[in-house]
């Protein structure tokens, strides 16, 4: 739990720094709304790309025209005549627009930038068209300046099985090669639920290759990050069997999911032959993470007790977005129901962050991590929330922010976890230590259930105050470390547990069973047994204890030694009495039972009675009764 001062500072810095985050939002769209501002020169006539092998590709997108089929039905015949060439443009700003559902046609012009040059004539390019939404993607050419067709249409997209993919990528990519000198024409055709203008790049095929490693590497960190924050989880909830650890694993593996699908690897791996269900996990991977995530905060962060109608708020969401999947799907308007996902993920983010503030006021310190988790992740998904609604321009590596930013939440959300179950486990001690305080009080040992040394020393004290008369046994286990040592502690606790329970086997209901510590244990027999009775009984004790305790399959075996003293009312008898007090009676069993130890032969129990009166005044070191005075 946090001091009152660290918790205002860290309040106050959480909170500036979400008003941060909002007014940095806020301006972005205002800036981003601003039309671009025309120099009023007239454009100059459009030159085709001059095509050469560049490391890093050769952007395309500023030679790249377009319209919108809304017919959908256009075939590259019909595209190619005069009426429907005279229809392609460039756009005003081709990487900034918002997606939407729709057929476009693009056409790009291009030509050796060195027609001399024998090895790009030979070479083969790749066309890269950064997209793994696209529903239906064809490309068509190139055709040289007679309208001739230099290869065979090659269609593929989501829709088809990962073999019609050109290049083996996860983006979509085409092979072409441009034979000699000359203009050529290549076109392609997008049908998307996502639709817009595409960052078109020209590359050499080992060039892309090699730029591809780090983002490759990038996604295998990501995914073995989040494998073991699932297993992480997965423990926790098999642990503990609690549903916030629950909803985490899920969050992980559908997040997994969102991010498998996201980066073309669903359709690449376990859906290649099915692409309706890489369509599927496409579609409903995102809005799964989302309602768990939104699941597990609003347990984490226990909204229902902190924040009971943000609470409600977050249930509403959820409501939402599982409605959403299967309409987004097979709906008639995917687009929209998009739409109010991404809204919903981000408000429902921001709800999350007001909710972190409630219990961050509460002095709650895993609000504080969720709080700077989910902020990450807001930022994250900004980053591609935005161009989709074309508030801002698309730019390289956008997806790769929001992908950091989904793995580092689910990071701070296990550090988080960790903080809660680090104070749910302080509780417990502290309610452990509470509860053990008050059995000790109510004369009772937690681990055996028998009467603990507060207990002991109460009811024999009454007994004296009341005349009764009865006999004192103090026991303690021989070998006793040798089981710690060999087994372990748990199998000392079972043999302590064993012992009590044996013990009160071999006794009537008004004796007492107590253990004082450790292994030593004692015993009050109420009334005047005989010297003959109580020697039997002392045998039946030390005959039970001897057999041997199961533990995990094993047998564990102790000893034991007796002192036994008495008490008695008659004065007639006061030269076999012991003491007119409960302390004198422990002292004089305790050196009974340590003469028993000394001895190699005998019974395994010794009357304090027939000890000398010389050694009965021999102090014993570390006697019993001390050692527990002073504890």
């Amino acid at each position: 739990m946090m001091s009152r001062l660290p918790h205002r500072a860290v309040f106050a810095l959480a909170w500036r720094l979400f008003q941060a985050f909002a007014l940095t939002l806020c301006l972005s769209a205002l800036a981003a709304a601003q039309p671009a501002g025309a120099s009023g020169e007239p454009p100059e006539p459009l030159q085709p790309l001059r095509v050469s092998r560049q490391p890093q590709g050769l952007p395309a997108v500023r030679h790249l025209q377009f319209f919108e089929d809304t017919t959908r039905a256009l075939s590259i015949e019909q595209v190619r005549t005069p009426p429907q060439e005279a229809r392609f443009t460039l756009p005003d700003d081709p990487l900034r627009g918002k997606e939407s559902d729709r057929v476009l046609w693009f056409k790009l012009q291009m030509q050796l930038a060195d027609p001399g040059s024998a090895a790009d004539a030979q070479r083969e390019w790749l066309m890269l068209v950064p997209t793994v939404s696209t529903h239906d993607l064809r490309f068509y050419g190139p055709f040289d300046e007679n309208g001739r067709a230099l290869a065979e249409p090659v269609v593929t997209g989501m829709r088809y099985p990962w073999a019609t993919r050109p290049a083996a990528s996860e983006q979509m990519a085409w092979r072409f090669r441009l034979p000699g000198p000359g203009t050529y024409t290549a076109y392609f055709r997008v049908e998307s639920t996502f639709a817009r203008i595409y960052d078109v790049s020209i590359w050499d095929p080992a060039d892309y290759l090699q730029s591809t490693q780090d983002k490759r590497m990038f996604d295998g960190v990501s995914y073995g990050l989040l494998i073991g924050l699932m297993v992480y989880g997965l423990v926790l909830f098999l642990v503990f069997g609690e549903g916030l650890y629950a909803y985490y694993m899920l969050s992980c593996a559908c997040g997994l999911l969102a991010l498998g699908s996201i980066n073309g690897h669903a359709l690449r791996y376990p859906f290649a032959h099915w692409p309706e269900a890489a369509g599927i996990a496409y579609t409903a991977g995102p809005a799964l993470w989302a309602i768990c995530k939104l699941q597990f905060g609003r347990r984490l962060l226990r909204l229902r007790h902190f924040a009971p109608t943000l609470d409600r708020l977050v249930q509403a969401f959820t409501l939402t977005l599982a409605l959403a999947i299967p309409y987004a799907h097979w709906g008639s308007h995917p687009l929209l129901t998009f739409r109010l996902v991404q809204l919903s993920v981000v408000a429902s983010t921001v709800v999350m962050v007001v909710g972190a503030l409630a219990a961050m006021r509460r002095r709650y310190w895993p609000a504080v991590l969720y709080f700077f988790g989910v902020a990450l992740l807001l930022a994250g998904v900004g980053t591609i929330v935005l161009p989709s609604w074309g508030w801002t321009t698309w730019a390289p590596n956008q997806m790769n922010v929001s992908q950091g930013a989904l793995v580092a939440e689910l990071v701070v959300f296990a550090v988080a976890m960790a903080s809660r179950l680090r104070l749910v486990l302080r509780s417990e001690q502290a309610l452990t230590a509470r509860t053990q305080q008050l059995v000790e009080a109510l004369g009772t040992d937690a681990l055996t259930g028998a009467t603990s040394r507060t207990g002991l020393e109460s009811r024999g004290e009454e007994w004296l105050r009341e005349g009764r008369p009865f006999a004192l046994m103090l026991l303690d286990l021989d070998g006793f470390k040798g089981v710690n040592d060999a087994h372990g502690h748990a199998a000392g606790d079972a043999v302590l547990l064993a012992t009590a329970q044996r013990l009160r086997q071999q006794l009537r209901a008004d004796d007492v069973v107590a253990r004082l510590g450790g292994d030593e244990f004692a015993v009050l027999v109420s009334g005047r047994p005989s010297r003959e009775t109580l020697g039997a009984m002392a045998q039946r004790m030390v005959d039970a204890c001897a057999m041997p305790v199961d533990f995990e399959g094993r047998p564990v075996t102790v000893g034991m030694s007796l002192g036994i003293a008495f008490h008695l009312e008659d004065q007639a008898t006061q030269d076999d009495a012991v003491g007119p007090t409960l302390a004198a009676l422990l002292r004089a069993a305790d050196r009974a039972m340590y003469h028993t130890k000394q001895q190699r032969t005998g019974p395994a129990f010794t009357f304090a009675a027939d000890l000398a009166g010389a050694q009965a005044q021999r102090p014993v070191p570390e006697s019993l009764h001390e050692r527990h005075a002073t504890q």
